[in-house]
């Protein structure tokens, strides 16, 4: 049996390093080794990798002005603009000395670098598209004296700076409370010497216990650390507060710049706090999230130490960092879309049916409405041969923002409810539109869409879905139509029901294709849909993207003994299959439910209502909101790689296209008990009999139709052997058989589960520049390297081709 090749984490590598000094571990590194952009030859891949995280929080345009608030000398800044040379880039820091190295070092004709602070007049109010802080804003904490002020001046100047509409994005470090007490267990290691880069960690936690927060006054220093009895031999356990835990996490390893940041406090504020401050600019808060970077946690955390509440519970993995996004808003707009109060209102637009399997007597309840859809993609191809498309950004999903219910938000992730999706037209003004003929198609485009066709150019079509197969009635179709460029800006010319009743009707935007993919890859804009209807397009115009892979598994070479071919899957696609028949009365599986939901903007530094909406939404009354997708992956013996599917037949695709077989990856709900990603990769690992290592995340959560229900789907992939071939010989793990990725990949323009269809198009991209048939070449420019490469990192792919008894103790658990 040949060795398990490697699928590399999106974020693995080591913490970012500078030549003058350490830093702290800032929070998206990887290690990535393909042929670089010659112009970032001499830039560390992590550094490159921040720099793309970072402006996939941010959707600009062409010709927007950002300001990046530098804290060492220009490398982040250099690196933005080079990835991004259709924004200006200023990077802007108070020392004359880091200003004169970065200008002598990096150069590019969209970027400069200026000597002022922040507070100062160097540019007029109203200047910027976005302001970046990125792991800045504890250095102006600790230079000002642990001064919050200091930072909320900031910020608010910051504001001040930006134009309307204009974005802040924020990523720091999360403070925990100082009165919240934890356990932190660590292996009992002896110290090779007395200096700082030879002690153990446990007497260098005692070292930094003593000598925290350094001021004038040395009994200011330290803080309360308390050793209790042992839960294991060969293990010290020790009670602090939670921040100084995480302070000491965050530090301990960089050990070199130990004295240099022993005065700085890097959590200050929570990611609540923060976002308090920035509401009371009257921001619109977008986006918060806290963020694991696993590398970090591998090299810094797992294995190394545990927390634990004061009760004994595990507190799983700490989060590596914050990320924040707001807006800058005019008063009296939208803010924020919130669940108010259970509605009164008796009539529900939703209705539940059921349908009997006549081959095994199941029954399923269906949910229907009085709505059916298509979505277009308008897009234009820009003279230098990049894919633009036109979204509808801001429309109001208020399901977005429902009071949790069954279950905990695992991820932590927070909207404003203003999402970015489609044009979204109703099916009876699609029936009416002659296709084939370009008249039809501009009268069309001008009425519904405010934009003009390409002369001569009709619709195309695009991907179709299924948004749940086995208990929503829809069906989507996606239609593209190539567009020319507007002359002005175009509001929206449709709003359909589930979204209308607020202030505000959202906006249309074209933007390059690639940066809503980066978007969506990070987990800013939570859909599965529109991510494939662009690889969709992608596809069909033959034009390569980027995508960046995030799984770190070793794939266990072997042969499933059963495998599917794609054409057997496509004949069953076509047969003729009517086993669903409609019955009286449900099964009580799904509920509906009704809530006010209130729009809240700023009037006058305080907030009020602008509008509330009564809104009809579904749960599902057996599981948790929490839902599971996996993705079971492994690799045959001529080094294909093979998707673990199952195939069943579905009640919704029979309604449509008279046959219910459907292709989809086992799921399952995830129990109201699972309250992170460390607990939840433990029930999936026993659910499949595998180590927990086989387990990875594979990509950000998203909602599987914010327009029903606020379900959240949470996607996975599970290697079959892991990385020391551990595996019960024959087992599927509950999958019918396994067929090629590629394959599957291929099926993309087929009806189908859309949440399938993104969790195998992300892991195609992931295992892009494996050793086989499917490898592409990796680069960090918009052009093919020449080689291969088995990491995983930015890649052009070219389309279409508690315990009681005493033992010792296992960290390699």
């Amino acid at each position: 049996m040949s060795q398990p090749s490697k699928i590399d984490n999106l974020w693995s590598g080591a913490p970012p390093t500078h030549e003058d000094r350490k830093a702290p571990p800032t929070d998206t590194a990887m290690d990535i080794k393909a042929k670089p952009n010659p112009l970032l030859k001499n830039i560390p891949s992590q550094t490159i990798k921040q720099a793309w995280f970072i402006m996939a929080h941010l959707v600009l345009e062409k010709g927007a002005k950002t300001l990046n608030i530098m804290t060492h000398d220009g490398a982040m800044t250099y690196t933005m603009a080079v990835l991004n040379p259709d924004i200006e880039f200023i990077g802007i820091h108070q020392s004359e000395e880091v200003i004169e190295i970065s200008k002598k070092k990096y150069q590019s004709p969209n970027l400069s670098f200026i000597k002022h602070k922040i507070q100062e007049n160097f540019m007029p109010l109203g200047s910027f598209d976005a302001i970046i802080n990125s792991f800045n804003l504890h250095e102006i904490y600790s230079e000002n004296s642990c001064n919050e002020k200091s930072v909320i001046e900031t910020l608010e100047r910051q504001f001040a700076l930006l134009k309307k509409d204009g974005y802040i994005y924020t990523q720091g470090y999360n403070m925990y409370p100082e009165d919240e007490y934890v356990l932190m267990e660590m292996p009992d290691e002896k110290s090779k010497s007395n200096n700082i880069e030879d002690l153990s960690e446990i007497e260098l936690l005692i070292l930094y216990s003593e000598s925290a927060r350094p001021r004038e006054n040395d009994s200011y220093k330290g803080f309360y650390l308390e050793e209790l009895p042992a839960r294991f031999p060969r293990t010290r356990l020790f009670r602090l507060p939670a921040k100084w835990a995480y302070e000491f996490i965050l530090r301990k390893d960089n050990r070199s710049s130990w004295k240099e940041e022993l005065y700085k406090e890097y959590s200050f504020l929570s990611c609540p706090n923060f976002s308090r401050i920035i509401r009371g600019f009257g921001a619109k808060l977008l986006y918060t999230a806290p963020h694991w970077n696993e590398d970090i946690l591998k090299n810094h955390y797992n294995k190394k130490m545990r927390l634990f509440k004061e009760d004994g519970e595990s507190m799983g993995s700490p989060e590596t960092s914050f990320i924040l996004l707001a807006q800058k808003t005019e008063e009296r707009h939208s803010l924020t879309l919130q669940e108010r109060k259970p509605s009164k209102a008796e009539n529900s637009a939703l209705r539940i049916t059921a349908m009997r399997n006549e081959h095994d007597s199941s029954i399923v309840d269906i949910v229907s409405r009085d709505m059916h859809i298509t979505e277009i993609l308008p897009y234009r191809i820009t003279s230098d041969n990049k894919l633009h498309v036109f979204i509808h950004e801001g429309i109001p999903r208020c399901l977005a923002n429902t009071i949790p219910r069954k279950g905990p938000n695992i991820d932590g992730k927070q909207w404003s409810g203003h999402m970015t999706e489609t044009f979204a037209i109703p099916q009876e003004i699609i029936e009416n539109l002659d296709k084939d003929h370009f008249r039809s198609t501009m009268d069309f485009s001008q009425n519904y869409l405010g934009l003009k066709p390409e002369m001569g150019t009709l619709f195309e079509n695009g991907p179709g879905f299924f948004p749940a197969p086995n208990c929503i009635d829809e069906h989507i179709d996606t239609l593209y139509l190539k567009v020319k460029a507007p002359k002005k800006s175009i509001s929206p010319k449709i709003i359909l029901e589930d979204a209308s009743g607020f202030s505000t009707n959202g906006r249309i935007r074209e933007i390059n294709a690639q940066q809503i993919l980066n978007a969506i890859s990070v987990g800013l804009i939570p859909t599965s849909r529109l991510e494939i209807q662009i690889l969709g397009l992608y596809e069909k115009l033959g034009l390569p993207y980027q995508a960046w892979a995030s799984s770190p598994l070793s794939l266990q070479t072997e042969s499933p003994k059963e495998t599917t071919k794609l054409q057997e899957i496509i004949s069953k696609l076509a047969a003729d299959d009517n086993r669903f028949k409609d019955i009286k009365g449900t099964t009580g599986q799904i509920k509906t439910m009704q809530s006010v939901f209130v729009d809240e903007g700023q009037n006058n530094g305080g907030i009020m209502g602008l509008a509330s909406k009564e809104k009809d939404f579904i749960l599902n009354e057996e599981s948790s909101m929490n839902t599971a997708v996996v993705l079971p992956l492994t690799r045959s013996i001529n080094g294909e790689v093979m998707a673990g599917i199952v195939e069943e037949y579905l009640p919704i695709p029979q309604r449509y296209k008279g046959n219910g077989y459907t292709i989809s990856c086992p799921s399952f709900p995830l129990p109201v008990e699972i309250k992170n990603f460390d607990m939840a990769r433990k029930y999936i690992a026993d659910k499949f009999e595998v180590p927990v290592d086989c387990v990875a995340r594979m990509g950000e959560s998203y909602f599987s139709h914010i327009g029903v229900t606020p379900q959240r789907i949470y996607p996975f992939a599970v290697s079959q052997g892991g990385a020391k071939g551990w595996m019960k010989a024959g087992r599927t793990h509950g999958t019918t058989t396994y067929a090629p990725l590629y394959g599957l990949y291929r099926l993309l323009y087929l009806d189908n589960d859309y949440s399938f269809m993104k969790i195998v198009a992300m892991s195609y991209n992931a295992c892009l520049g494996q050793n086989s048939d499917m490898s592409a070449s990796l680069s960090f420019s918009e052009k093919h390297a020449d080689r291969k490469s088995s990491f995983m990192g930015m890649t052009d792919v070219s389309t279409p081709a508690s315990n009681s008894n005493k033992k010792d103790y296992n960290y390699d658990q």
